[in-house]
Formats: C-alpha cells, structure tokens, sequence
C-alpha cells in the first residue's frame, strides 16, 4: 500500500489545536522539569494555583484568585433550574484528553477504516490523505519542521498529522465532531476509529515497535498506545507567569475619554476594482463593424433546457466546477461523454438522489448545503445537458 504522500501545506488549525490541547510553547523551563507537554495532565509540570509577584495567588488558568466571602444561598432559593442528570453530563462530556482518556467503546480494522475514508473524506483530503486542493494534507512532512521559507525559493515546514500532532487521541473527538465537514457527526464510533487506523498506516506510525497491518484492530487501548513522532515537540507554558511586563498607570496616565479613536470602513468589493479600466468593444467601434453590420459581435442565443445556461450554469461554476471541471477526487468531468454515459443510464432520478444525497466520495449536494433540492436538480440537468 502507498504510505507516504509529500506535500506542502499546513494542516487545519482546528485539528491542531485540538490535538495540542494545553499545548503552548514555553520559556524559562526550570532544570530537572519536564520540558514537553505529557500526554497525561496528572502528570503536567504546572498542575497548582501559586503565589507570585505581589502575593497574588494565580490559578493554572493564569487568572488571579480573589478571596471574597462565600454567598450563602439556600438550596433552590431562586428556583432556577434542576441539577444535570448524569446522563445529561455524559452529552457534553465529549471531549477526549491527549492520554486518551474519554475514548468511547467501538473498533474497527484499518482495511474497512480505508473503505470508510475513501467515502467521507477522499473528496477534500485524497485517497491516500495528499489533499485535494487546498484542502489539508493529512500525510507526510517529516524531518521537515525545523525548515524556514525565508525567501520564496525555500521549502517550509510541511505541517500534517503524521509530522506535527503530538497526540492521535484528541483527533477522534475532531472528527467525531467536526468530519466530515458538510455533514458533522455522521460517523459512527466504530468508523472514527477506522479513519485513525487508516492515517496512521499511510503515516508508517509504528505500536510498540511494529508496523500497522491492514488487519490490525483500531480501539481506544490500541490509540492509547500511540506514540507521535513529535510528541515531545510541544511545551507547557506556565501561565501564572505574566507574558507582559508592562505596570498600571497610577500617576499623570492618559484620559482615554479625551482620546479620538478613529474606525475605518473597508468595502472588500471596493477593493477589487480593476485599476484600469479595459473599453468594451461594440458595433459603434469602427474596429470592428464590417460591411455587414456588426459580424464580430454574436448575441447570445437563448438556453434551452438541459442545455446548460440559465440558473443551473450559474450555480455549477459557483459551487460544483472545482470538482466537476478538473476531475479532482474521481469526478466525472462535465462535457466528457465516457464520465457521465453509466451514469445517465441510471436516469434523472438515481443521478438527483446521489446529488442531493451523495454518493461514494462526494458529500451531499456537493458540501453546498445552503443549496436547495431543486437548485441542486437545475446543476445536474446542466451537466448532463452538457454531457451528452
């Protein structure tokens, strides 16, 4: 199987920044102190509220406890709700920390975990996670972190999941939640873990010294196990201390009520005019006007139906053509007879199902979910007008 994709691109922040939870990078780290981010927050070196400058007692978060008498309230005195049930905890206690801790029950082979990838996410990320587009690269990137693009020439860092995350577990909660991204929390848990088992495969990530078969079972002990090449590429920046180093005005200070503070309004349309302004031409140009009228200039002739023009055609150039036009993740090309003669066979109404439903890689109504069932009709009669 091929395994290792290289490409440029930086893999997306949500991802990241979950799978890099309490994260950050650190300076000053004191001799003889862990000089990574464990995976197991038990085990963080900076795990205590502190007492620091000023005798400020600052909490992990970095915000400063005040002591302040507790408010005494009767039980239910304001009557405003009921305690969450266990049950209705368990519904937003979804989060999974970077040691693996809230793992869900489920496995799944990463044969199968190809097959499911192949389907919900070939079509923004590739069949072997080299992207599509400008859609993230899931794959590849190592040894390349330490790279710096200081002049358009230089190669940068090639940031994926096999490069740069230093935990696997959080991404089961990213995609849980978030992929794929035009139908979220589609996936089953047994899926999720398939895709894992997947990328780490195509990434040649090695479990306790062995290589990732196509049979292996993927589960939480198994993602437990899981060690990232840059693991120990993060730090854990104590937030008690202060970034800044700045103290409060207490004498002579600025009034900001005598100070102007100007807001200025950019029109994004604005700034796309074209500078220069290119003339149209028309019959009246002598250029052009032969002795026949005005040959160099055709009307345009009406659209017919299923011939492409009209609202179809606009809406296939806005939301469909990237795929559509360039083949890219095994679209059919429109205007291609081969591409699209099986599936015209199918008839209209197989073709409007898997288009406003999906099919294989492609998502519902292409990712454009803000499209209604008959724009979506009115797109295909258009390609297949055109495909013909």
């Amino acid at each position: 199987m091929f395994r290792s994709v290289m490409r440029n691109v930086t893999l997306m922040a949500g991802a990241l920044a979950l799978s890099a939870a309490a994260a950050y990078a650190s300076e000053g780290m004191a001799k003889g102190k862990l000089h990574y981010t464990p995976a197991d927050p038990n085990h963080y070196p900076y795990h205590d509220p502190a007492v620091v400058a000023g005798k400020a007692k600052i909490n992990i978060d970095g915000a400063v406890i005040r002591d302040h008498a507790p408010v005494k309230v009767k039980k239910n005195e304001f009557k405003l709700g009921t305690d969450a049930t266990p049950e209705q905890i368990a519904g937003w206690n979804v989060d999974v920390r970077p040691d693996g801790k809230g793992l869900p029950p489920g496995q799944m082979t990463v044969e199968k975990g190809a097959e499911v990838f192949a389907n919900n996410c070939a079509s923004c990320h590739g069949d072997f996670g080299e992207g599509v587009g400008k859609n993230p690269v899931l794959v590849g990137g190592f040894g390349t972190l330490t790279h710096q693009a200081k002049t358009g020439g230089d190669e940068g860092p090639e940031k994926t999941l096999g490069s740069y995350a230093p935990y696997i577990a959080p991404f089961y909660w990213y995609i849980k939640m978030a992929m794929p991204l035009p139908t979220p929390k589609k996936l089953t848990n047994d899926e999720v873990y398939g895709i894992l088992g997947y990328l780490l495969q195509l990434n040649e990530i090695k479990v306790d010294g062995k290589e990732i078969e196509d049979d292996t079972v993927i589960n939480a002990d198994f993602l437990k196990k899981v060690h990232m090449p840059n693991e120990k590429g993060f730090s854990y920046n104590d937030l008690r201390k202060p970034d800044t180093h700045n103290t409060r005005c207490m004498k002579d200070c600025v009034d900001m009520k005598q100070m102007k503070v100007m807001h200025i309004a950019i029109d994004a349309t604005d700034s796309i005019v074209p500078s220069v302004k290119l003339p149209v031409p028309t019959c009246d140009d002598p250029k052009i006007k032969g002795a026949n009228g005005c040959p160099a200039v055709e009307a345009e002739l009406p659209a017919t139906a299923g011939q492409g023009g009209g609202a179809g055609e606009a809406l296939y150039k806005k939301h469909c053509a990237a795929c559509h036009a360039s083949g890219a993740a095994g679209a059919p090309v429109v205007g291609n007879k081969g591409d699209w003669a099986p599936r015209i066979k199918q008839g209209k109404k197989t073709l409007y199902e898997h288009a406003i439903k999906g099919f294989n890689g492609m998502p519902p109504k292409g990712g454009a979910m803000s499209l209604s069932d008959d724009q979506i009709k009115e797109i295909t009669d258009y390609m297949v007008g055109k495909s013909k």
